[in-house]
């Protein structure tokens, strides 16, 4: 496998993995190592606004609004401790477009500031939270409402749950108007990954679909035919099954451009099985994942397999 990597565990043509991870890595975009439930309260309809290929400037984010009616509480996708906090930011700062020059309209400037008036820009920042998973993946959420995380009681390095209310969707910051937007990330350096601001550092060009980028493309428990969300598809958010289907057999071939997130009780690939340059595939297990002699994965591709409980971020 030229290029490509294997971590974590060793892999043996043939056998199969019992616990923890292995990575066969090349230059593609990089899949989240488990299922990450819908961040909003039980019940919401949500809408992906933008999805991990559409996202403004930088791949692998996505951003979601609630569809039912505001408030929205935003919950936390796995559990995990609070790392990282801001919830005091007020100002709102939308771009004005060649349609809407004055997106601010009435609204007096201790609300919002416009994106091209220097004078108020300084001051304007996100409201986010940084949840760190037993797994290593970390997950955000931005834009949230003033104090509305602090009105949840919570404080930095509390242990939340999944679907713990963690605040309010909002619009604080950079954003086009109310939502969440929300990223899965494998941070290279821990705490000092991210900046003051909340964002991500050492990450090199956002819009490259480089494996070694921190953002991961987020794949989700519930609520769709596929794990991996895409821009305007709506779902329901609810708990995650806790329960694996009994078995899989994935098909042979993972194609250019294909992102694959699969799991299942056990997971046996055909002999042959192949990940091909520009693709991508996320196996996980519950038991056990048996590659055949003939796997590979390709160069330019994106290959990984873990165990842990399913519907779970991985390694929960």
């Amino acid at each position: 496998m030229t290029r490509a990597r294997i971590l974590g565990l060793l892999l043996l043509y043939g056998s199969c993995f019992e616990s923890s991870l292995a990575w066969a890595q090349a230059d593609t975009l990089p899949v989240s190592l488990g299922r990450y439930r819908i961040p909003y309260a039980n019940a919401t309809t949500v809408r992906a606004s933008n999805d991990h290929t559409s996202h403004p400037t930088t791949l692998n984010r996505i951003d979601l609004v609630g569809q039912d009616g505001a408030p929205y509480t935003i919950v936390a996708a796995a559990r995990g401790w609070l790392r990282l906090i801001e919830d005091d930011n007020t100002l709102w700062c939308p771009a004005a477009t060649g349609g809407n020059p004055n997106p601010c309209g009435i609204l007096p400037s201790t609300q919002c500031c416009e994106r091209n008036d220097n004078s108020c820009n300084a001051n304007c920042r996100n409201n986010f939270v940084w949840i760190e998973h037993t797994n290593g993946e970390w997950t955000k959420y931005s834009h949230m409402n003033t104090g509305s995380v602090a009105a949840n009681g919570h404080q930095l390095n509390d242990f939340v749950q999944a679907g713990e209310a963690l605040g309010i969707q909002g619009r604080i910051g950079f954003a086009s108007g109310p939502h969440l937007h929300f990223e899965a990330a494998r941070p290279h350096d821990g705490i000092d990954s991210f900046d003051s601001a909340g964002f991500l550092v050492g990450d090199g060009d956002g819009s490259s679909t480089d494996y070694n980028r921190q953002n991961r493309i987020a794949a989700f428990c519930n609520g769709g035919v596929s794990p991996i969300w895409v821009a305007n598809e709506q779902r329901v958010a609810a708990n995650c099954p806790g329960a694996c289907i009994g078995a899989q057999a994935p098909a042979d071939v993972i194609g250019d451009g294909e992102v694959i997130h699969r799991q299942a009780g056990t997971i046996t690939p055909s002999p042959a099985h192949r990940v091909l340059a520009g693709g991508g595939e996320a196996l996980f297990a519950s038991t056990r994942i048996t590659l055949g002699p003939g796997f590979r994965a390709h160069p330019e591709s994106y290959f990984s397999a873990g165990i842990g409980p399913c519907n779970s971020p991985g390694g929960d």
